[in-house]
């Protein structure tokens, strides 16, 4: 007997090209979340099955930008989002590519679109195109970077063509965009990790500076080399798990020196050499040279 479905039992929506758009950038927020895994980038760290949400949180992106350019278009004439703007139009009639919006723009509005700029949103539709229809190749730090510029580049044609004040954001995403731009602006990548770029020099400073310091001295004058980070020894630490497990990623979880490094000043992994316990607590140490 076949299935009937009582009327009233099914919706029908429609989204018009700006509603559309926002709802991908929703959906593209919901992804990013998933995918950047509070701003970390360590392969050894993170996981594949949220990583790999960048894939669709780009896409996304780029889709919800495409449409808010055919806004734009829509709002100087309705025919103009189509590839023949002269013919009656059906609802089959084909909308023009991404790479033709952004240049009917540029020729019918007063928004001109630098060169750096169209050429960055040209290769965003091609990438766009390859994760949908070829292997998928993605470094999440790459993927970051190209994510925030594309949200900035969303909220400043928003603001200048659609409406200064973005109210479309689903509950939280409004911090979620706040936090998004100010990484693009304040924050890079290093060792895996974000760091803002105002502290990044400073911080390279201070591994080149720790690393002049090879040797701890008791206060009765005993000394001995410091244990390079990946050249820990086993010992009972907290709750009797073995140092090893955190010792055996590249970088260090604390302080981000690197294997074979010197563990940076103060941090919580790093062994005495005398008692092999935290150096942070043990009270052995007087000081380096």
């Amino acid at each position: 007997m076949p299935l009937v479905i009582p009327w009233g039992f099914y919706m029908k929506f429609e989204l018009d090209l700006l509603q559309n758009s926002h709802d991908y950038i929703n959906n593209s927020f919901d992804l990013f979340n998933t995918a950047d895994e509070y701003g970390m980038h360590d392969e050894q760290r993170t996981d594949f099955k949220n990583k790999v949400k960048w894939k669709l949180a780009y896409i996304t992106m780029v889709q919800a930008v495409e449409l808010l350019v055919k806004e734009m278009l829509f709002r100087i004439h309705p025919n103009l989002i189509y590839e023949d703007i002269d013919i009656a139009l059906a609802s089959d009639s084909k909308t023009i590519s991404f790479s033709k919006a952004i240049q009917r723009i540029t020729n019918l509005s007063n928004h001109k679109f630098e060169p750096e700029m169209k050429q960055f949103l040209l290769k965003g539709a091609k990438l766009r195109n390859e994760f949908i229809h070829n292997k998928v190749i993605i470094q999440s730090e790459e993927m970051l970077i190209k994510y925030c510029k594309l949200d900035q580049l969303y909220k400043d044609l928003h603001e200048e063509a659609i409406d200064s004040d973005i109210t479309f954001y689903k509950d939280g995403y409004k911090w979620t965009e706040y936090e998004i731009l100010e990484r693009a602006n304040n924050w890079t990548v290093y060792r895996g990790r974000e760091i803002r770029k105002s502290e990044l020099d400073e911080f390279k400073a201070e591994i080149e500076e720790n690393s002049k310091y090879k040797y701890y001295v008791t206060k009765d004058g005993r000394k001995a080399e410091r244990i390079r980070y990946g050249d820990e020894v086993l010992r009972v630490f907290d709750s009797e798990r073995d140092l090893s497990l955190y010792a055996h990623y590249e970088i260090c979880d604390e302080c981000n020196a690197k294997k074979g490094e010197y563990h940076l000043e103060i941090c919580d992994l790093e062994i005495c050499p005398f008692c092999f316990g935290q150096l942070l607590s043990c009270g052995c140490v007087d000081h380096m040279e």
